[in-house]
């Protein structure tokens, strides 16, 4: 299904819920505020938005809902995940989904889909306004602009087409780039985050491989920042772990250059723990729910790294 064909096909509801992947950030929640803008309808999120995602929803002076009831809506929307674990929802009977990452059981489930290969999933979300003709105002152009900007790392791993999308984006949303970037600047360091960081830090374990240093660690929180900090501070390869109400959270980072695919990585983790993982090539994660504890899921991580950089 393309852009043109998601637009027609949503066309035809009413009372309409995007929802966001849990701890949505701004990619998700951007671009949930843009197809509302669209196609109506009610933003919403199982539990919460990421700190950035929080402040943008303050500027644009629109909530997200939190654990909103999917069958009081014509029709459930996943923006952001293909992975039905992801939501925070045990099901959706009647949902679409529209995604950039590889594709998950959502991808199956869903009766309306559009998922492909994007820098982000405002990227596609944009050019659905391009294609159906709908007008972009300011608002609009900062979230999907904003979401880019942040999925792809201040488009470090941006594509040349990136580049051309938010060109049109800043044209015709009538924005300057700095405003972005003064927008970034105004996000505040969480304490607790600074905290989760250094702890995962001293807790790590370290695994050689080759010239490859794989690390691990355990947090209750920030699981995504601490991978990346790991990352920063030596680390060819992070996994971070968390787990909570039997729910295990695996964050996996790895250094840029490192060839190993860590989103594809942590989906076949997850998929043997019957959960789901996913995302990026550098920055992904993954959901298991059961009886696997948090250290069984990281060693299967390290032992699944350790098979994949093992030189030929």
């Amino acid at each position: 299904m393309d852009e043109k064909a998601f637009y027609d096909e949503l066309q035809k509801y009413e009372n309409i819920l995007f929802l966001c992947h849990k701890n949505a950030d701004v990619d998700s929640f951007g671009s949930a505020y843009a197809l509302a803008r669209i196609f109506g309808g009610t933003v919403g999120v199982e539990d919460g938005l990421s700190t950035m995602a929080e402040m943008l929803s303050e500027k644009l002076k629109v909530a997200a809902v939190v654990r909103p009831d999917p069958s009081k809506y014509g029709i459930t929307v996943v923006v952001d995940t293909s992975s039905l674990v992801q939501t925070g929802y045990p099901e959706l009977k009647s949902c679409a989904v529209i995604d950039h990452h590889e594709p998950g059981d959502l991808s199956k489930l869903c009766r309306i889909s559009l998922i492909r290969k994007a820098s982000a999933t405002a990227e596609i979300v944009y050019d659905i306004y391009e294609k159906s003709g709908q007008p972009v105002d300011a608002d609009i152009a900062f979230a999907l602009l904003l979401a880019m900007v942040t999925d792809t790392g201040h488009f470090r791993y941006a594509p040349p087409h990136s580049f051309e999308v938010a060109a049109r984006m800043l044209e015709r949303g009538g924005i300057q780039f700095s405003d972005v970037l003064d927008f970034l600047t105004q996000v505040p360091t969480d304490v607790s985050c600074r905290i989760a960081t250094l702890k995962a830090a001293s807790r790590m374990t370290l695994t050689r491989e080759g010239d490859h240093l794989i690390v691990t660690s355990k947090v209750s929180s920030f699981g995504a920042q601490s991978a990346a900090s790991l990352v920063a501070i030596g680390a060819d390869v992070a996994f971070v772990g968390s787990e909570l109400d039997r729910e295990v959270r695996v964050s996996g980072r790895v250094k840029r250059g490192v060839s190993l695919d860590v989103a594809a990585l942590l989906s076949d983790v997850g998929k043997r723990f019957g959960g789901s993982g996913g995302g990026h090539a550098a920055a992904a994660g993954l959901v298991v729910k059961g009886k696997a504890s948090a250290d069984t899921v990281l060693d299967a991580c390290v032992a699944e790294a350790i098979k994949k950089l093992k030189p030929l």
